[in-house]
């Protein structure tokens, strides 16, 4: 392979000392690494060399708490010093990229430092064609400011050469999800609205915003997780077949799926989405959250007076010959009652009901796809309870593959930031987003903005540790439909 220099800008920040440094370690435990890889850490801050590695050694010993790997994988590392407002500080880097190498440029800081971070690279011939770029989300604040961010990239990188990262799309079981449509003829006949009734997808955190309330408080519960995550989501669950497994034909029927979401206008949020935003919960009551048993506005650097939502709920409807008239719920909130994220298939019931001595509330067969905390899928079946009559009680199948004896003892199941990184290496797009993409969903996401501002503009309050406020239970209720939240 082709020798590549990483460059990591924002290396001391908290998303590289988090997630990308112990990513890069165990790739390097697993040989995944190429060997002429170096990592070139650009920070902002003047540390030594000795603090740095300091500071990313415990996430990284929790991958493997060895001294000699470690050490090798250190001495992989080269620390830059660069002020991101001071471009003519890049000069270093010029001189320490190596001529026939691949560079790889990760944005892990914010939006507005990628003008000033590409003005230098580019003025100081650090990009070419071989070059690719790595940019987090949130990628702009609605569809001008994502425009912006995608004219300043394309002033020196073509598409391909941009990877846009959603970590959740690097998830093992979001993956397993077109490999259980696309590969099992016994699931495809069933993946449409004539046999789906419902789908939900919740990402929910139990934590609050945390050190994050600056930035938290110019986006919100939309911004930072409807647009990029949750819509990623639904696109992976409801996209078509693609031609190939090839990066263009995947993004492809994910780019017709938003192109198809029917918008909801400004008057429509009232009834369709709903927004809330944390309150502390009552002395004595969800003990879990009392040890940071604040509310939003009393987070620090939050604004006392914010209106910003860290709870959305959303009923989506997507207008194609597949999936017309079915909805799918979105929620995500903070402070929520515990860290789960999942989507729910609920298929249609039976048009007869044979079994009258079944539970009421029995429902109907529904496939559970857990993404936190644990990945898993559960298919709900209905057998008969045990004893005299016919009476009948669901049943889960476990289709986790960590269970499976093949996949315990052959293969470790990946981090979402191991695999995407090799992919980066590897310059496989498959699980990156386009820029049309990101412009569909701010095409989508931006009217309701706009109807929050004029028809919702104070967020209604949920108590920390619940499952957010009522209005959430009241938008399913109205077709009839409850929320799947874990026991």
């Amino acid at each position: 392979m082709q020798a590549i220099d990483l460059v990591v800008f924002g290396a001391s920040g908290d998303l590289s000392q988090r997630k990308l440094f112990p990513a890069l370690f165990q790739l390097f435990i697993d040989h995944h690494l190429p060997e002429p890889v170096r990592i070139i850490a650009i920070t902002r801050s003047k540390i030594t060399r000795k603090v740095f590695l300091k500071a990313i050694t415990p996430m990284c010993q929790q991958r493997q708490d060895c001294q000699t790997l470690l050490a090798e994988f250190f001495s992989k590392i080269i620390l830059l010093q660069v002020e991101l407002d001071q471009p003519e500080q890049l000069q270093q880097l010029q001189h320490t990229l190596r001529v026939d190498a691949c560079w790889i440029y990760y944005f892990a800081v914010p939006p507005q430092a990628y003008a000033p971070l590409v003005q230098g690279l580019m003025q100081h011939d650090c990009i070419n064609s071989n070059s690719r770029v790595v940019v987090e989300k949130p990628i702009g604040q609605d569809a001008l400011s994502a425009a912006a961010i995608q004219n300043c990239l394309s002033r020196a990188f073509d598409e391909s050469q941009i990877f846009r990262i959603d970590h959740y799309l690097g998830k093992e079981t979001v993956q397993n999800i077109m490999a259980l449509r696309f590969g099992n003829a016994i699931l495809e006949p069933l993946w449409r609205a004539e046999r789906i009734d419902y789908m939900q997808i919740t990402v929910a955190e139990e934590l609050g915003v945390e050190n994050r309330g600056g930035y938290y408080d110019r986006s919100g519960a939309l911004r930072d997780m409807v647009q990029n995550h949750l819509l990623q989501l639904l696109c992976i669950c409801t996209m078509e077949p693609p031609a190939q497994l090839t990066a263009y034909a995947v993004r492809d029927e994910k780019l017709k799926v938003l192109s198809a979401l029917r918008p909801i206008t400004p008057m429509d949020v009232v009834h369709k989405t709903v927004r809330g935003q944390y309150r502390a919960a009552p002395v004595g009551k969800n003990q879990s959250q009392l040890k940071n048993n604040v509310s939003y506005v009393e987070e620090p650097d939050v604004n006392p007076l914010s209106t910003t939502e860290t709870f959305a709920a959303i009923k989506v409807e997507i207008d194609n010959w597949r999936w017309a008239g079915m909805p799918i719920y979105l929620r995500t909130g903070k402070k929520m009652q515990r860290q789960h994220s999942e989507i729910v298939i609920q298929f249609k019931e039976v048009p007869h009901k044979l079994f009258r001595h079944s539970p009421s509330n029995l429902l109907s067969n529904r496939l559970v796809i857990t993404l936190q905390p644990e990945e898993k899928i559960r298919l709900f079946l209905n057998t008969k309870a045990p004893g005299r009559g016919m009476s009948l009680d669901p049943v889960a199948l476990n289709l986790d593959m960590k269970d499976t004896t093949n996949h315990t003892n052959k293969h470790r199941r990946w981090d979402a930031y191991e695999r995407l990184i090799v992919d980066i290496l590897q310059g496989d797009l498959t699980l990156f987003m386009r820029e049309k993409e990101v412009a569909e969903a701010w095409r989508w996401v931006d009217p309701i903005i706009q109807g929050w501002q004029q028809w919702m503009p104070t967020p209604e309050p949920y108590i920390s540790g619940s499952w957010g406020p009522v209005a959430a239970d009241q938008l399913l209720a109205r077709d009839g439909h409850i929320w799947h939240n874990p026991v």
